[in-house]
């Protein structure tokens, strides 16, 4: 059940930190702001579908 928890709690609070750290970083006008902004959106991105991931494979047992 912990692991349910971490799927569908932690996972949506660190998508929802990524995006809001995406946007942060793609505001500023540094190019390694930029770069940062990718690896949030990359991380933001995964955390995101992973619980969509979870759902349909446990639809498809």
């Amino acid at each position: 059940m912990a692991a349910f928890g971490f799927v569908f709690v932690m996972l949506p609070c660190l998508a929802i930190t990524g995006f809001t750290c995406f946007a942060a970083c793609r505001a500023q006008r540094h190019q390694a702001f930029k770069l940062l902004a990718g690896v949030c959106l990359t991380v933001a991105l995964a955390a995101t579908l992973t619980p969509v991931g979870v759902m349909v494979w446990l639809f498809t047992l």
